[in-house]
């Protein structure tokens, strides 16, 4: 259907992994995060619309993909922040497989919204429509970096599965 970047994907994830990098305002205001603790993140989506995509339509390397790191509606990804760069940024398939410090939990619908710029991420934390698992105060004290990286994200040029490939 399309050759655009399909959100969720690893193609995704490598052009925000790029965004983020080339960010040198990102980098300035992220400067020691992750450092003598650890930054990395698990982006962690619930509730993906996997009924409403006609899954026949995805390219054969996105039905791998959800195949593989979709696990009864959830998939995730690793996200690796230190010092104002995104070293790593894949999906994986369990949270056992990689050391993180924090995960950032949200539903697919509130990712998208997120991606959008409709919800900002200290926003969307205080709001309840994300939770996170580690330390908040690092988090706000941080929090131009979260909100940089959440626009990086926006700027990923991208389409989104369940509208793209809707049944």
């Amino acid at each position: 259907m399309t050759d655009d970047i399909v959100f969720p994907s690893q193609a995704w994830f490598d052009e925000y992994k790029n965004k983020v990098n080339e960010d040198e305002e990102y980098a300035d205001v992220s400067e020691g995060w992750g450092v003598d603790f650890n930054g990395d993140f698990i982006f962690k989506m619930t509730d993906m619309p996997i009924d409403d995509i006609d899954l026949d339509a995805l390219p054969a390397d996105l039905q791998d993909e959800l195949d593989t790191y979709v696990d009864g509606g959830t998939g995730q990804a690793f996200v690796g922040l230190e010092d104002g760069e995104c070293s790593e940024a894949y999906l994986i398939e369990s949270d056992d497989e990689v050391e993180q410090g924090f995960v950032l939990t949200g539903t697919y619908d509130n990712w998208v919204e997120l991606i959008r710029g409709n919800i900002g991420a200290v926003d969307g934390l205080m709001s309840g429509k994300f939770e996170l698992d580690g330390d908040m105060q690092k988090v706000l004290q941080y929090s131009d970096a979260a909100t940089l990286l959440t626009e990086d994200a926006g700027k990923v040029e991208a389409v989104f599965a369940h509208e793209e490939y809707a049944k």
